[in-house]
């Protein structure tokens, strides 16, 4: 039901929105939210933990589910059971990764990187209110994390958080805030608390870190830079337990390896 040029009836919340807002389209957002909610760690989700992660009614998650199992963004594991993400993703995910070709450059400067450190160097883009490890290099030390490519890291106690926090661009941040806000109060502070120290840090040391913050025994610094026009800003880590990369050793030794090596990247996929 349309009111106005400036105002439109959401019929599937029966909310108004006005402005922008009303080319936004409610049951696609959800759509993509139940999609998205599917993890790296992930084999299958059940009817219910799609619906907590959404915060969405069962009915509405019943009906979402059904018309991604008919366009094979979901499959459905059992007849009643759970579901697992369709080869239909596939060409969406695909299509990203492949304008990503700052990865195939990255990789053997971010494997050297990791085998002298006896780390995990991770490449990111940020993705809400988390960063998505789009590449993943890792030592052959037993103690490098095992995180993989998709895993989510927090914005806001992570190295690489606060590097995209401190590098992004106010309305960046001011949209970050925003969804923030949007969660929880919690969420926002920890964000603005994130954009300061990952500000302070860039000013004192020219990266981000965090020692013991995103977990406990486990340090790392991040860096981050721009890739080409149609990439949004990228973060790289380099962390692993605080017992084999302790903070003097990352700053000393890892940090003026980390900024070369996103320098030399920047400069070579800017040309």
């Amino acid at each position: 039901m349309i009111g106005s040029d400036s105002e439109m009836k959401d019929t599937s919340s029966g909310e108004y929105r006005t402005g922008e807002d009303r080319y936004f389209i409610t049951a696609l957002s959800r759509g993509l939210d139940v999609l998205a909610c599917f993890r790296s760690g992930d084999v299958s989700l059940s009817n219910q933990q799609i619906s907590e992660r959404c915060g969405l009614p069962k009915s509405t998650v019943t009906r979402i589910v059904y018309t991604l199992l008919k366009r094979g963004y979901l499959i459905q594991l059992e007849p009643g059971g759970r579901y697992a993400l369709g080869t239909a993703t596939l060409a969406l995910g695909s299509s990203m990764l492949a304008r990503m070709d700052i990865r195939q450059m990255a990789r053997p400067l971010m494997q050297d990187l990791a085998d002298f450190a006896g780390a995990t160097l991770a490449l990111g883009v940020r993705e809400k209110l988390s960063v998505i490890y789009t590449e993943v290099a890792r030592s052959t030390a037993t103690l490098a994390l095992t995180l993989q490519i998709g895993s989510r890291i927090s914005l806001a106690t992570s190295a690489i958080g606060r590097a995209y926090l401190a590098s992004a661009t106010e309305h960046e941040r001011a949209a970050i805030l925003k969804l923030a806000t949007e969660l929880d109060d919690s969420a926002a502070d920890a964000i603005r608390t994130g954009i300061a120290r990952g500000q302070q840090d860039y000013q004192e040391y020219g990266c981000s870190t965090s020692f013991g913050e995103w977990q406990k025994d486990v340090n790392g610094i991040a860096i981050a830079f721009r890739s080409s026009g149609t990439i949004p800003l990228m973060v790289m880590n380099c962390g692993g337990p605080s017992s084999s990369l302790p903070k003097d050793f990352l700053l000393g030794e890892v940090r003026p390896r980390l900024l070369a090596l996103a320098k030399k990247l920047e400069s070579s996929a800017l040309g």
